[in-house]
């Protein structure tokens, strides 16, 4: 069996927030991470400080479904697929929230992934999300 391959990578997120009746909120983040492809599989880990916490984010790439995975200060589990709802979860301070994901858009191509979905709780749209991932081989 061989062993995946790994590169280290920049990696720039761009996440829009929209949250009903509240101003829509952008982020744009710098780091860096490494891509392994295991298989025909690529997947981005990359770590990132948020209210003074590191969290590791982990992406399954795909252009029809993906995973996020995040860990440490935030713990969440994000599917998506194109056109289907899918379960994921939230921790929070008072236990796991489940959550649902509706994509509506995904797209994966070398050095860019791009996905838009609602978010729902307890099937109510809690808000509209739009990620994008752009990653270079880091010298």
């Amino acid at each position: 069996m061989s062993q995946p391959l790994k590169k280290p990578v920049n990696v720039r997120l761009k996440s829009t927030i929209c949250h009903p009746n509240v101003d829509k909120e952008i982020f744009d983040i710098q780091t860096t991470g490494e891509l392994t492809l295991k298989g025909n599989q690529p997947y981005l880990v990359y770590e990132e400080i948020q209210d003074e916490k590191v969290v590791r984010t982990t992406v399954k790439l795909g252009g029809k479904s993906a995973l996020i995975l995040r860990s440490g200060g935030v713990k969440m589990r994000l599917p998506f697929e194109r056109g289907e709802l899918q379960n994921g979860s939230y921790d929070t301070l008072y236990g796991t929230l489940m959550i649902t994901t509706n994509t509506t858009h995904l797209h994966f191509e070398d050095g860019h992934f791009h996905v838009e979905y609602e978010l729902l709780i307890n099937d109510e749209v809690a808000g509209t999300y739009t990620l994008e991932l752009f990653y270079t081989e880091a010298n």
